[in-house]
């Protein structure tokens, strides 16, 4: 990060980035604990999951708030101010993050209760592996404000979208052989979109780190593998 003539001002943003690796730690580990407690079958684990979100809102307040008082101290311009402006965003980000965590446990917990379930019939696990590797890279990205590694996560996209197509398609087709498995299987289909959508979250993070090195976002549209579903 740049050094500043102001040490106050230094000292504060690095607070800010500190709070913001706390936050990314705990977003991850949220995710990872969903997957493996599904993978696991573990319903014991799914409450804690969903009652630890609750830290995750606080540490975001904190960053906020920690970023206001920054601007209303030192009045920053240019990067300074980008530096700011970002962290709150990928602040945002990582909260909602932690919300599809949350979801996908509150899901799971219906889906492991289920008497006839005995495993998946698609690989959510492995879409939720590569959105985790993705979550982890793009975090890098931005504390090393790392251009390279964040457009790598910007084009990565379509492999997410490619993934969650083709376990969609697999759901849909057993769910049309295995009606009374309905249920179950439409908790799938969401949790599978919640990993979709956290695959889109890591664009962000990457594309708040072209902004804050660049000053202006990437003039080049986010691949996509489809449109809707």
């Amino acid at each position: 990060m740049t050094q500043h003539i102001n040490s106050a001002f230094d000292s504060g943003l690095a607070d800010i980035n500190m709070q913001i690796a706390k936050l990314g730690a705990l977003a991850e580990t949220q995710l990872d604990n969903s997957l493996t407690a599904l993978k696991d079958k573990n319903i014991k684990k799914f409450d804690s999951i969903i009652e630890r979100d609750k830290k995750l809102d606080v540490l975001t307040a904190e960053v906020s708030s920690s970023v206001f008082e920054l601007i209303a101290l030192w009045s920053p311009i240019a990067y300074d101010l980008r530096s700011l402006l970002v962290a709150d965003r990928v602040g945002a980000i990582l909260e909602r993050v932690g919300d599809y965590s949350k979801n996908i446990a509150r899901r799971s917990q219906v889906i492991v209760s289920e008497e006839n379930f005995d495993r998946l019939p698609v690989n959510i696990i492995g879409l939720g592996q590569h959105v985790q590797d993705l979550l982890h890279k793009s975090l890098d990205a931005y504390m090393e404000l790392n251009i390279e590694k964040a457009m790598n996560i910007w084009e990565s996209d379509i492999d997410t979208d490619r993934l969650y197509l083709s376990i969609f398609k697999e759901i849909v087709s057993y769910m049309s052989d295995n009606p009374d498995d309905a249920k179950m299987l439409t908790h799938m289909i969401f949790i599978s979109k919640n990993l979709e959508r956290v695959g889109d979250y890591t664009t962000s993070i990457a594309k708040q780190t072209y902004f804050l090195s660049e000053g202006e976002y990437p003039d080049t549209k986010r691949p996509k593998a489809m449109t809707t579903y």
